[in-house]
């Protein structure tokens, strides 16, 4: 039980959560991922950069997660307290939606924060989509601390907000 280093095995079931929680995504107002993003090529490049990693129970892929040192250039105008070499950055993550509710996603958080901890990292920066009201609930939840409001990859039309977690 716990996170582990993401495998190329293990793409199908990362593959059927993404497409999975889409739906639900979609159905909850929140475009921020839909059928072409973020996509196979994509999960198996974060595969190959080592930087995804996998929740399972039991033997079983519950959920995933993206952290790499890759911090979006749209960071630097947010008022972080720690600097981009103090803080890991996590990107995509998704829990099996037939575990919601069920405190995966708080596991799967907590087991990343752990683990960059003990790599030296001194907190988190992490951002999502304005209306992914479910991931802002799980930063607060755990900890983190609203920075701003940001847009990403030149698309003035899609707001995003910044959250810093300090360990």
């Amino acid at each position: 039980m716990g996170i582990r280093q993401g495998k190329e095995s293990d793409i199908h079931t990362i593959m059927d959560i993404k497409n999975r929680v889409v739906k639900v995504m979609q159905k909850s107002g929140n475009k921020q991922w839909n059928e072409h993003y973020p996509n196979e090529e994509i999960f198996l490049q974060d595969i190959k950069n080592r930087s995804l990693y996998v929740y399972e129970e039991d033997g079983e892929v519950l959920g995933f997660i993206v952290a790499d040192d890759n911090h979006a250039f749209e960071y630097d105008d947010i008022p972080w307290e720690l600097t981009r070499l103090d803080s890991i950055a996590f990107h995509r993550a998704a829990v099996n939606p037939d575990v919601h509710s069920k405190g995966i996603a708080s596991r799967l958080m907590e087991n990343a924060e752990e683990m960059f901890k003990e790599k030296g990292y001194l907190g988190v920066h992490s951002d999502t989509s304005l209306e992914n009201i479910p991931m802002q609930r799980l930063f607060e939840k755990r900890g983190y601390e609203y920075r701003g409001k940001l847009n990403l990859h030149g698309r003035l039309d899609r707001w995003y907000v910044a959250y810093e977690k300090v360990f």
